[in-house]
């Protein structure tokens, strides 16, 4: 028994430590910089899609404006819909487009579910453009929709500069 004694009175007595929070381990640092470049890097992103989505805000902010008092509404829709696309695909590509092949271009831009549906509504706000009598005011909510659908629903793409297509000013 006197050796137990001897052993346990070599122990050292035992000293509570309180953890300090400060500074932090490295992995504390490593897992902080990496959320704040996950945050910078989401705060980027964000703001470059909004950028991207102004010229498409705009045009529906416009599209809502026009009402069916006006003679020209079919006209004034289409030049949305064109100022809308001419933000995002190059002035060459859409020049040539009215009629039955604006209406295609478009109908190309929604989803496959959607392009049926789509391409009735639009051709409805195009058939109206080249009537020589005041348009059917009766379809003017119907042709909005449809130009409002475009512009929510359409799968835009990045403007392409003229030097990367290689087209040249002529």
């Amino acid at each position: 028994m006197n050796e137990q004694q001897q052993l346990l009175s070599q122990l050292n007595d035992i000293h509570k430590t309180s953890a300090q929070a400060w500074p932090a381990a490295w992995g504390w640092w490593l897992v902080g910089l990496l959320a704040l470049a996950v945050i910078v890097g989401l705060f980027f992103w964000w703001r470059r899609q909004r950028r991207f989505n102004m010229p498409r805000r705009e045009a529906i902010s416009e599209m809502k404006q026009i009402d069916d008092k006006s003679n020209d509404w079919p006209s004034q829709m289409n030049q949305v819909l064109k100022r809308a696309a001419l933000a995002y695909y190059p002035r060459y590509s859409l020049s040539g487009l009215y009629g039955q092949r604006w209406t295609q271009f478009m109908v190309e831009r929604v989803s496959r579910s959607q392009q049926p549906q789509m391409a009735k509504r639009l051709n409805e706000l195009q058939d109206m453009l080249y009537q020589p009598t005041r348009p059917d005011p009766t379809l003017f909510n119907s042709c909005q929709k449809a130009a409002l659908d475009w512009l929510k629903k359409a799968r835009f793409k990045h403007a392409v500069s003229v030097r990367e297509t290689g087209a040249n000013n002529v």
